[in-house]
């Protein structure tokens, strides 16, 4: 007694406590090996983003529809979170960039959400950190009047669950222990055997809670929520039952005259093997859980066995110890009244007189709970197993408000191709991928590199390019009648040219007679001048001694009479310049003679020339005008069809012409869709409802087979597809629990058989046990989903069926080994009566252990973790019907109608060993 003590105090000293060491080495609950696990990781080293599989929302919303002031305050807290580079690895900023800010706003404009991916993967204690991290930035930065801002998504969810869990467990604690107070002052009416009771309960619940304490956090194992959840719980009651076991076997010794040695020796050889196969049935099976491939399940196979068995190792320690301390005082553990076997016998007596009526009706029992199983439905949104208060899901109230469930729940589907991507072929094939996926039935809207916002990019249809050809032409439709109206004046200034030519021919008729008329009197002149010379000569010869006196005398510029003389001689000088002047025109007047004649000549027919061209001119401003008329009501509707695939949002001849690579904004926008080297593109798809239903998860598959039939034929063949996501995620698990179910189960059934055979040494038995145990369980999960799918209206988690089956393999094992170990020991008193007087002996024991088991794993119902209630009242109600029906009546029946045979391949007889009579009495020690 005192080593456990010191052991308590040891652990509880140098390590810290159990909800704190799991906190600090929680594991992933994300299953590394799932397709969509794998596909996400993939998505973040193609695109260079992020490395871990933990991603949060970060929702803003307003009052009003979100204006300039939103958009500063988004600004800052998009740059805080990308500066944080410990917790942040990468910031999908869509509402930042115009090109795909429509696709991150709600319709109505008053909310926006951004992705943002964290350090450490999902339920580890790093991406705990990373979302305190992120809900400190957007807490430290202060938003508008009338906007909010929230984190939320899958890793937040998952913290707060943990923080969650971390407040339920000492409530949990507490109500646990209220109930078995209450139940074992009912069942022992003696404050001090309850006061022992407890006394053993807590210290082994100290010890096992200190060991899995100090080995989680020597990093040797790790921890979930779930581990410590239900930890907790199975060692209270599990220690309880078994303080209840010893006890009641002490007494039941008591109570037949045994002392208290004698007692304790009965005590220790009745129920030491019991406890002891009834701890490893349920450390093994709960340690059959490391064989799963979920992390949900692998997290609790080994802290639960460990901590299991560390239980049954102080039972079997410590109760004996205290049992040894109390009964040297006389009066504790005395039993304060007579055992009541009188009615357990009557029922054993019935069971043997009538096995098969008692037997069908507890198969009757058992049809309540297994018709109730066909209408099983579950559901995989964690958000309605968890408190609407919790800022995670206080976010997703207020995302639900504008956006749909799917929007925040989207799926990631990857197409890696061998080859770059940016090319006008392989975003035809890219387009017809995503039109493949969003043809498929429940997909609500496909976000790729083609459609950025959900919808066909603007402008994209052949159709529409075509139109743009025409509207070219539309464009230069004004211009064009412009120049035909020039072209018309241009024929009216033609007529005026031709007119004035025509004027210019009569003239140019009359300049060619006036020049042969000035030529021919140009000669005369000539002629006339010449004799006039002459004549002027002779005067000159006359009159030259009077001329040189005026040219020698040297004042003759001073003297008028000389000067004026002097004068007319110069003038008649000039007449032989003059002479010489107008003989030199008369070869040019000639020419000019000659050339009227040919310039009178060419003027009708260039007339004629300007005639026809103002007649051409005037013809094919008609023609023109006509094409051109035609042309303009042709391109009245050349855009119509264009705008009708536009309005119509019709994809069926997307393409994209080379040049527009090129584009700066559509660069930016392959980005967000395409790998750095181009040979990978992303499709955001979102369901058409609520992702997380068995619809949403059925839908994973068909999603998967559209892209890879989409791509057969194409350039694209060959290339590699990943789908990741919430509903992909969940399907995975939903596959995974399935099969970790028939792992977990079929190990745990096959362990079960094992210790049941060697402690009951009997193939049929052990298999009567555990067929039983498999009927209470299918039965108390029907009865599970009557009570909360039926009644209370909540459908049962996904995780509840897989763990409360290898719980309840385990648990419900045990009442049906301490009545069948009992029916062992009372064999040698003939079957029926050893029946009887196990019914009479084991009773009232066994049934106040599985009603204090089966109360204390309901207690989990006060968890604010619906998840861990349900688990806790499907277990509870597995432990009550397992105890009320199948070890009271239906494990005895089947006994009873096999006979011998139960216990084959032993060989028992069905009556006592004949004695002679009187049987000879022997002496009672003293």
């Amino acid at each position: 007694i005192l080593g456990w003590i010191a052991l308590l105090v040891v652990l509880n000293s140098v390590v810290p406590q159990l909800e704190e060491v799991g906190q600090l080495r929680a594991v992933s609950m994300s299953p590394d090996n799932a397709p969509s696990m794998i596909a996400m990781k993939r998505v973040g080293a193609v695109f260079e983003e992020f490395k871990s599989d933990s991603s949060a929302m970060v929702v803003l919303e307003g009052e009003e529809p979100l204006g300039e002031a939103a958009h500063k305050f988004y600004d800052e807290l998009i740059d805080k979170l990308e500066a944080d580079t410990e917790h942040v690895e990468h910031v999908q900023d869509f509402w930042g960039d115009p090109l795909t800010a429509a696709g991150a706003q709600s319709p109505d404009g008053k909310a926006a959400y951004v992705q943002v991916y964290l350090a450490g993967n999902q339920g580890e204690a790093l991406a705990n950190e990373s979302v305190e991290a992120a809900q400190d930035i957007v807490n430290s930065v202060t938003p508008p009047p009338g906007v909010k801002a929230y984190i939320t998504g899958p890793s937040a969810l998952a913290a707060d669950q943990h923080i969650a869990s971390d407040r339920s467990v000492r409530v949990i604690e507490m109500l646990t222990f209220t109930v078995i107070i209450a139940m074992l002052l009912i069942i022992y009416r003696s404050f001090v055997t309850t006061v022992l009771v407890l006394a053993m309960v807590v210290v082994a619940l100290g010890i096992t809670r200190g060991v899995i304490a100090f080995l989680g956090y020597h990093e040797i194992i790790g921890l979930s929520m779930f581990a410590v959840n239900l930890l907790v719980t199975l060692a209270i009651a599990a220690s309880t039952d078994y303080a209840i076991f010893l006890i009641g076997r002490y007494q039941e010794a008591r109570a037949e005259g045994e002392d208290r040695e004698s007692a304790y020796y009965t005590m220790f050889h009745g129920t030491a093997h019991v406890v002891l196969g009834s701890g490893l049935t349920i450390a093994g099976a709960t340690f059959c859980l490391h064989f799963t491939k979920l992390p949900y399940f692998v997290s609790l196979g080994i802290p639960l066995s460990i901590g299991m068995a560390v239980a049954v190792l102080v039972a079997l320690t410590l109760g004996p110890a205290v049992i040894s301390v109390a009964t040297r005082f006389r009066k504790i553990l005395e039993p304060k009244r007579t055992m009541r076997t009188r009615g357990w016998r009557k029922i054993g007596a019935v069971i043997v007189r009538w096995p098969g009526p008692v037997l069908v009706a507890t198969i009757a029992l058992s049809m309540v709970g297994l018709l109730a199983l066909p209408g099983y439905q579950t559901n995989y949104n964690d958000r309605k197993y968890l408190p609407d208060d919790l800022p995670a899901n206080v976010g997703y109230a207020a995302a639900d408000r504008h956006f749909s469930q799917a929007r925040m729940n989207p799926e990631l589907l990857l197409v890696e191709s061998d080859h770059d991507l940016r090319n006008s072929a392989d975003f035809l094939v890219i387009d017809k991928i995503a039109k493949s996926v969003f043809r498929v039935p429940g997909v609500g809207r496909v976000q790729a590199i083609t459609r950025p916002q959900g919808t066909p990019i603007e402008h994209t249809s052949i159709p529409f390019q075509i139109s743009m050809q025409g509207t070219t032409q539309k464009m230069n439709e004004k211009y064009q009648q412009d120049m035909m109206a020039n072209m018309l004046k241009q024929a009216d200034d033609m007529l005026t040219t031709v007119t004035n030519m025509e004027k210019m021919s009569s003239i140019t008729v009359q300049m060619a007679a006036v020049t042969n008329s000035m030529v021919t009197k140009m000669k005369d002149m000539t002629l006339d001048i010449a004799e006039l010379r002459d004549n002027i000569s002779n005067f000159d010869d006359f009159f030259r001694p009077m001329r040189n006196y005026f040219y020698w005398e040297p004042h003759c510029f001073n003297i008028p009479g000389c000067w004026a003389l002097r004068s007319i001689f110069d003038t008649l000088d000039g007449i032989d310049v003059m002479t010489d002047d107008i003989e030199a025109i008369i070869p040019d007047m000639e020419r000019l003679n000659a050339l009227m004649p040919q310039m009178v000549a060419l003027m009708p027919s260039m007339i004629a020339t300007m005639k026809n061209m103002r007649t051409y001119m005037l013809t094919m401003y008609q023609t023109q005008k006509g094409i051109q008329d035609q042309m303009s009501a042709m391109q009245d509707n050349s855009s119509a069809m264009g705008e009708a695939f536009d309005a119509a949002q019709n994809d069926d001849s997307f393409y994209l012409p080379p040049e527009t690579f090129q584009n700066e904004d559509f660069k930016r926008g392959m980005k967000n869709f395409l790998s750095p080297d181009g040979h990978a593109v992303r499709f955001i798809i979102s369901h058409d409802g609520d992702p997380l239903s068995a619809e949403g998860i059925k839908r994973i598959d068909s999603i998967k087979l559209a892209a890879k039939e989409a791509i057969k034929g194409t350039p694209l063949e060959g290339s590699k597809i990943y789908l990741g996501g919430t509903a992909a995620t969940f399907k995975d698990m939903q596959d995974g629990a399935n099969w970790d179910l028939i792992i977990a189960g079929i190990a745990s059934i096959g362990l079960i058989f094992i210790i049941m055979l060697i402690i009951t040494r009997s193939i049929v038995a052990a298999a009567v046990i555990v067929g039983t145990v498999v009927v209470s369980l299918g039965s108390a999960f029907g009865l599970s989903v009557l009570v909360w799918q039926h009644l209370i209206g909540i459908p049962l988690h996904w995780m509840v069926l897989p763990m409360a089956v290898i719980i309840l393999l385990a648990v419900g094992a045990d009442y049906n080994l301490l009545l069948v170990a009992r029916l062992k020991e009372e064999i040698h008193a003939g079957l029926n009566t050893g029946i009887i007087r196990a019914m009479g002996g084991s009773g009232q024991v066994v049934t106040a252990a599985g009603l204090v088991f089966a109360f204390t794993m309901m207690s989990m119902a006060v968890s604010e973790l619906t998840v861990i209630g349900q688990v806790g009242t499907t277990i509870g109600l597995g432990l009550l019907f397992d105890t009320l029906v199948i070890r009271a009546f239906m494990t005895p029946s089947i006994a009873a109608l096999m006979g011998k045979w139960f216990w084959w391949p032993q060989r028992v007889r069905e009556r006592p060993v004949p004695v002679d009579w009187p049987k000879q009495e022997t002496k009672q020690g003293v």
